[in-house]
């Protein structure tokens, strides 16, 4: 979702620890000037934060502690950009924000769909390295991922 996003990803990592933490760690805001789109930028960054949760609900096994504090993790997430879409001046309260987290749950259900295999292929090298480094993931992305118009799919999700 990042990549597809245009926000930089210094780091995917499934193993967590003391020095790094687990999952995918990036930077939406730094691209506010880039976008020139407040909205949409925090509609993807609602999607980037929601993303896992809509693949993890796929899952069927038993809920585990990991998965448990990934949900916290995403909730501060949420809030975050909630914050940031109040503090941009994109709305006048956190409340005002939904039309964005909607979005950022809506079309990325589709995505997930469309992007199923390139995951099911990074899954052995995650297992087999744990942690893949921004430029390294770019790489691998790069040399992996089909063509997807990010912007086509935002537009053409009926909500």
């Amino acid at each position: 979702m990042a990549y597809r996003a245009g926000f930089p990803v210094a780091l995917l990592s499934v193993t967590s620890s003391s020095e790094c933490p687990s999952g995918i760690v990036g930077n939406w805001k730094s691209q506010r000037d880039s976008f020139q789109n407040d909205a949409k930028l925090l509609g993807r960054a609602f999607a980037f934060v929601y993303v896992g949760s809509i693949v993890d609900q796929t899952i069927s096994d038993p809920i585990s502690d990991d998965l448990r504090k990934e949900v916290v993790s995403d909730k501060s997430s949420a809030l975050d950009v909630r914050q940031a879409a109040v503090d941009w001046d994109v709305a006048k309260a956190l409340t005002d924000t939904d039309p964005f987290a909607h979005a950022g749950t809506s079309w990325p259900r589709g995505f997930c769909e469309r992007i199923q295999p390139l995951i099911e292929s990074l899954a052995p090298e995650l297992t087999s390295r744990s942690t893949i480094e921004g430029d390294a993931l770019r790489k691998w992305l790069d040399a992996n991922a089909n063509s997807l118009d990010f912007d086509e799919l935002e537009t053409n999700t009926t909500y």
